[in-house]
């Protein structure tokens, strides 16, 4: 079953859903792309930014794949290398007031990846910190995560790492 909610954002309302699968939406415009990075202790990649702790992630360049986009914000903003990945699905979003790059619908990917290389981070680019965490305590770092799409994610995530 999807998980659906409305949430306010920039005095816009947008409907969001969360769809668990392993196929990338063709229909869609996939405006993000975010690493769920586990370590071997199984730890989940968070990184603080001027908006919080989140995960990392972002915009498609023009012609990257997901996971090239993937690679590279994770190397970015984390200074991680990461093993294969594998996509655990995306959050459909309704944005019928959206007049930015995004449009008025959209997708953001979710990947399940592994690092492979954990660099010394230099805080370059928009981030300031990165640590890994337990899955259990990610609501001390990111209040959004207890939402309902977002719950949904992180039981689909917790598939993978059990």
């Amino acid at each position: 079953m999807n998980i659906k909610e409305t949430i306010s954002f920039d005095g816009r309302n947008i409907d969001l859903e969360w769809v668990e699968t392993s196929e990338i939406p063709e229909s869609i415009k996939i405006s993000q792309v975010t690493g769920l990075c586990v370590d071997e202790n199984n730890g989940i990649l968070i990184i603080k930014n001027d908006r919080g702790w989140g995960f990392p992630g972002g915009h498609p360049e023009l012609g990257e794949t997901p996971e090239e986009t993937l690679r590279r914000e994770l190397a970015e903003e984390a200074s991680v290398e990461i093993k294969d990945s594998i996509l655990v699905g995306y959050v459909h979003a309704s944005d019928p007031d959206n007049d930015s790059v995004e449009g008025k619908e959209y997708a953001q990917l979710r990947f399940f990846c592994r690092p492979s290389k954990i660099d010394e981070f230099n805080g370059e680019f928009e981030t300031s910190e990165r640590k890994f965490v337990s899955i259990d305590s990610l609501s001390e770092y990111i209040p959004w995560i207890s939402s309902p799409v977002a719950a949904a994610q992180t039981e689909s995530l917790k598939k993978l790492i059990r």
